[in-house]
């Protein structure tokens, strides 16, 4: 893209558009080769770098609440003498009901539930089968790789979602400084434009109704 940060915007930001990027490559691999179920806890952490970002760009004091050095220093010092450290939560200020915070927490609410946690939602997705041999003995096998292409591309088209998402937090935090380039807008619409055609034929397809 030939869209240029604003000079002033905190240095932060281009590390985690960087760190985003790497882990759409990340998992977009691990959905081609197969194995999408490994590919979502670096969306899900890709999700959490975006917020983040769209934290501090809210309010410059979540940068410390962020950070929280003493507190996060202190876990460790417990860890390291076998004692429980105390439950620790960031909070960030001033997000409560923004509208993109709240759509990143819906794909960070999603993955975990389906397969970053060992939930029974993961457990029942994962392609497992139950043989019977002559004698009457079972047994039981997990085929590593997904053979259902309409799993894979519905990966892509989550994948997809979750990562414009995290632009769109990233473009909010350089002031829209992405949309007002017109090589990344025209980058941004094509994107957009080939995800909703994976979208409805996908669904075409399948059989089942496009969500709103």
């Amino acid at each position: 893209m030939s869209v240029a940060p604003h000079p002033d915007a905190p240095a932060i930001f281009a590390r985690i558009l960087l760190i985003c990027h790497k882990s759409l490559l990340s998992a977009a691999t691990l959905i081609a080769r197969g194995q999408p179920e490994d590919s979502t806890g670096i969306t899900r952490r890709a999700l959490e770098a975006a917020r983040v970002a769209l934290a501090i760009k809210i309010n410059d004091a979540n940068t410390e609440q962020w950070t929280a050095y003493q507190l996060r220093h202190d876990r460790w010092l417990k860890r390291q003498s076998n004692e429980r450290p105390r439950p620790f939560v960031v909070r960030f200020a001033d997000v409560q009901g923004d509208a993109l915070i709240e759509k990143i927490d819906t794909h960070l609410g999603i993955l975990s539930d389906a397969s970053v946690h060992f939930t029974p939602e993961f457990y029942s997705s994962l392609d497992w089968e139950v043989r019977t041999s002559p004698d009457g003995n079972g047994e039981v096998f997990l085929n590593y790789f997904r053979k259902s292409q309409r799993e894979i591309e519905f990966q892509f088209i989550q994948l997809s979602a979750a990562h414009l998402a995290i632009l769109e937090a990233l473009n909010r935090c350089y002031d829209g400084r992405f949309m007002q380039d017109d090589d990344c807008r025209a980058r941004l619409a094509g994107l957009f434009e080939r995800g909703r055609a994976l979208n409805e034929a996908y669904h075409r397809d399948n059989g089942t109704a496009q969500p709103e």
